[in-house]
């Protein structure tokens, strides 16, 4: 009964394959990051795909599959630390740092940078161990394009 009610029937230490958990937490994370201006539109989900298919080579049909999942745990999720975890723990940190620059890239997709996106960034930022300079460095690398 715990299980269900927690969510970690299906968490994604749950996943056997590292590179699948790797791939949803990153995707549950730029749904987040999509969501933190309370607008989800089609131009930031745009760049979500786009990103997935960029860094980790997936086709149309996996994107669609992941970016579905993704939306869905980050809807029933009440906490998404265990996906911050999968990346701290899969990650070294230069990779760490590239995820973060995908998840800048969803937070400027609609040509506006809410402060609610920049606080879900920073907390990010904090939560994979990234300092301070190099969160502002890669905010910086994505702004300029």
């Amino acid at each position: 009964m715990w299980d269900a009610l927690s969510g970690s029937s299906d968490s994604v230490k749950d996943e056997a394959d590292p590179k699948r958990r790797r791939e949803l937490a990153a995707a549950v994370l730029m749904v987040e990051v999509a969501r933190a201006d309370f607008e989800q539109d089609d131009t930031e989900m745009a760049v979500v795909q786009r990103e997935l298919a960029r860094q980790f080579g997936l086709s149309a049909a996996e994107i669609a599959a992941l970016t579905d999942e993704a939306q869905q745990t980050a809807d029933d999720e009440v906490s998404l630390h265990r996906y911050v975890e999968t990346l701290n723990d899969e990650l070294g940190y230069d990779d760490k740092i590239a995820v973060l620059e995908m998840l800048w890239r969803v937070a400027y997709a609609d040509g506006v940078l809410e402060k609610h996106e920049e606080h879900l960034m920073r907390r990010y930022a904090d939560l994979l161990y990234i300092p301070h300079r190099d969160w502002i460095q890669a905010k910086l690398r994505v702004a300029k394009g």
